[in-house]
């Protein structure tokens, strides 16, 4: 009598073996993927050793390379000084105004230490931490140049770095003035020393660097605003923000960053009281 079984060929159990193996091996790695991709920004940097810090190379004194080619500045100082916190190794990588952010979001940074004025728009982004910086935001231009009011704005143009604050204000102040936008702060203050641009929107320290270079010729008119600068990180990654947060908080505390704003800007302390509308330091 036939039986119903039909009785599988050896080669075919074998093949049936291997592709139950490779879904395994499959499914394995698929779950090992999802938790490394979930993993916390944190239980990354400890699990490579080091943390990888978004900087800028070009603002100086916050950010920028010294004569022999290496990052130096306020923000270079707070990053060794958060690596050696944590107790990892540290790199830095180069960041612009206009690619910071998605550096951070696309995995290339841990984090931003690189001059990010805290707005509401930008916290929908990244996390912001408290304040670590304040900076203000003045209209520059020649002597013999008129702007007594923000509405004198609209007759000339104005230069501003790409992704800044600075792009975000002029226009909502003076709605009819021509602005050009350049790569960063050096690009933007060159274009006024050149002509290119009859004004710029700096930060507090562009009217020093622009005096250096042409003293005498220029002058600080108006102030666009005055803003704090946070560590960014991912959103909603609760631990690294409040291990940067924890970071600072104990700066201000010992008088570290005390010693770091004399240093750098030749300042004191800010108090960092003032709220800014829209805007969390810590995940909620």
């Amino acid at each position: 009598m036939k039986s119903n079984h039909t009785q599988k060929h050896p080669m075919a159990r074998i093949a049936t073996k291997a592709i139950g193996g490779m879904m395994t091996a499959i499914a394995i790695l698929g779950f090992v993927g999802t938790k490394a991709s979930t993993a916390d920004t944190l239980d990354n940097i400890k699990e490579r050793g080091k943390v990888v810090i978004g900087i800028q190379g070009d603002n100086p004194p916050f950010g920028f390379l010294d004569s022999t080619g290496k990052n130096d500045g306020y923000d270079a100082d707070l990053s060794k000084l958060f690596a050696k916190h944590l107790g990892v190794d540290l790199e830095l990588v180069i960041v612009t105004n206009q690619n910071r952010i998605a550096a951070l979001q696309t995995g290339k940074v841990d984090a931003l230490f690189a001059t990010l004025g805290i707005s509401a728009k930008r916290a929908e982004s990244l996390q912001y931490s408290i304040p670590y910086a304040e900076d203000s935001m003045p209209v520059i231009a020649p002597i013999d140049v008129t702007v007594s009011d923000f509405k004198d704005l609209n007759d000339l143009t104005v230069g501003v770095p790409k992704g800044s604050t600075q792009e975000n204000i002029v226009p909502k102040v003076a709605d009819k003035t021509t602005m050009l936008s350049f790569d960063d702060d050096s690009a933007t203050i060159q274009a006024l020393l050149s002509g290119q641009v009859d004004a710029i929107g700096g930060n507090q320290f562009a009217m020093g660097r622009i005096e250096e270079r042409a003293p005498g010729k220029f002058e600080q008119k108006l102030i666009l605003a005055t803003n704090y600068k946070g560590v960014g990180t991912i959103l909603e990654d609760a631990k690294i923000n409040a291990t940067v947060n924890s970071f600072l908080e104990g700066l201000k505390k010992d008088g570290t960053m005390e010693t770091l704003y004399q240093k750098w800007f030749g300042l004191e302390q800010p108090k960092f009281e003032a709220p800014v509308e829209g805007v969390s330091f810590t995940v909620n």
